[in-house]
């Protein structure tokens, strides 16, 4: 039992560890756009808002895919 707690633990830390870092870089993210768009600076806003845009269509299309494939 004490194996099974810790490595729950573990887990639970990585997945702190990972949404820290993940909310670390949308945040630099965010701020840079903002400086962009203060300075007058449109190509970077439209480039990070188009890798923004095929991410979220890449994390989409997996989850219809592993819908489709009856693994979720």
């Amino acid at each position: 039992m004490d194996d099974l707690v810790f490595v729950g633990a573990l887990g639970i830390t990585g997945l702190c560890i990972a949404a820290i870092i993940l909310l670390y870089g949308a945040y630099s993210i965010a701020g840079l756009m903002y400086t962009a768009f203060v300075s007058g600076q449109y190509g970077v806003i439209l480039t990070w808002g188009a890798v923004i845009l095929v991410a979220g269509s890449v994390y989409m299309a997996a989850g219809c895919w592993l819908r489709k494939t009856e693994r979720i």
